[in-house]
Order: C-alpha cells, then structure tokens, then sequence
C-alpha cells in the first residue's frame, strides 16, 4: 500500500476503540474527532475533550496515539488537541448508547 493512500475509514475505525472512560462512548460517535488529516505517510488527527477542564484529556491522546501507532502504514503521527470549535451534545451521533451517564442535554 502506498504510504499516500492512507486509508482514514481505517483510521476512524482504530479511534472508534478509544473510549471516553467517563460516558462509556467511542470518541468518534461522541464528535471528538474533528479531523484526519494524511499526508504522505504522515497523520494528524484533531480531537477535542468534552470540556477544556477534562481530566481525561491526556488520556485519551495517549489512546489517540496508541492507535495511530498500531497502524502499519503511518510513519509519522500527532494526536492534536484543539479547543476550537468547542464540542457541545449536539455534536454527538444520533442514536448512541451510552455505558455511563449520558451528558446533560444542551439548552435551546
């Protein structure tokens, strides 16, 4: 496989196994990933937490980065935290099932 064909379905489906420990969700589904950037072997992939005070934030690049690691054809990664734009619920797929405490519903 050429290293500029980087698959991102593949990717996205590496994230989906990275889960938010306090809703219990993948954070694809959750609409943390806002973005996959490849480009020639190299991979970035923007993600956000569900509050900028997130305890959970380092962990979840670290898992961020754990599964780009484990992808045969990324040479090069970055798990990039960004804050912009700021994620509320409604960025959250429909029809997701929670494990934990879903989070409480945005005002209109």
């Amino acid at each position: 496989m050429s290293k500029s064909s980087i698959d991102r379905r593949k990717i996205a489906r590496n994230l989906r196994e990275v889960i938010d420990p306090e809703l219990g969700v993948n954070i694809v589904d959750l609409g943390l990933v806002y973005n996959i950037l490849c480009d020639d072997g190299r991979v970035v992939v923007e993600f956000t937490a569900t509050t900028p005070g997130c305890p959970m934030r380092r962990f979840l690049q670290q898992q961020v980065e754990e599964k780009l690691a484990a992808i045969e054809e990324i040479d090069e990664y970055e798990a990039r935290l960004v804050w912009e734009p700021e994620w509320n619920v409604d960025m959250i797929k429909k029809d997701v099932e929670f494990f934990a405490y879903p989070p409480p519903q945005q005002r209109a």
